[in-house]
């Protein structure tokens, strides 16, 4: 206890430092925002796109090198959605910009016949699931830094509460 405090005013700042560190804490929870709002977003925004340009894919009898009608125009729009939900809401940004200019790529080669449609849908299916894979891991880390950081914050108000009570204890002699 410094000079001049009594036991209330070391309680006070213990439970200052406490609520200090449980501050801290959630602001580490939230830093990416939830990535599951973000997805219902970016459903509804997909949502829009199709109702404007139609849904490419719809188009079965579209040859292996040809783009539908509105497809370059709905593919733009599904990438601002990313753009805008997505991106700014998670802890790996650069897995959806990756995604996002691997599929300009591929939409090329498909207009220039070096890639099928199949071959573009195979190869993005492969990226939405390392994609989901990353989330999952930065979820899980999340998790585990909030545990991490829980524990610290008990630790350290049964410390102080430690402290407290052999401060007091001469009083009550």
């Amino acid at each position: 206890m410094k000079a001049g405090k009594g036991p209330a005013a070391s309680l006070k700042e213990a439970t200052g430092a406490v609520v200090l560190v449980a501050v801290v804490a959630a602001c580490a929870a939230t830093a990416p925002r939830d990535i599951a709002t973000a997805r219902k977003q970016l459903d509804a925004h997909l949502a829009q796109c199709t109702a404007r340009y139609g849904y490419p894919e719809a188009t079965s009898d579209l040859g292996p090198y040809v783009l539908g009608a509105g497809e370059r125009e709905w593919r733009e729009c599904v990438y601002q959605g990313v753009e805008k939900y997505m991106i700014p809401n998670t802890a790996s940004p650069e897995a959806y910009r990756k995604a996002i200019e691997e599929d300009r790529e591929m939409s090329a080669s498909v207009v220039d016949g070096k890639m099928t449609r199949a071959q573009r849908q195979a190869r993005v299916q492969e990226l939405l699931e390392g994609i989901e894979r990353t989330e999952e891991a930065n979820r899980s880390k999340r998790e585990q830094q909030m545990e991490a950081m829980d524990r610290l914050v008990k630790e350290e108000l049964r410390r102080e509460q430690d402290m407290m009570l052999r401060t007091l204890r001469p009083l009550t002699r």
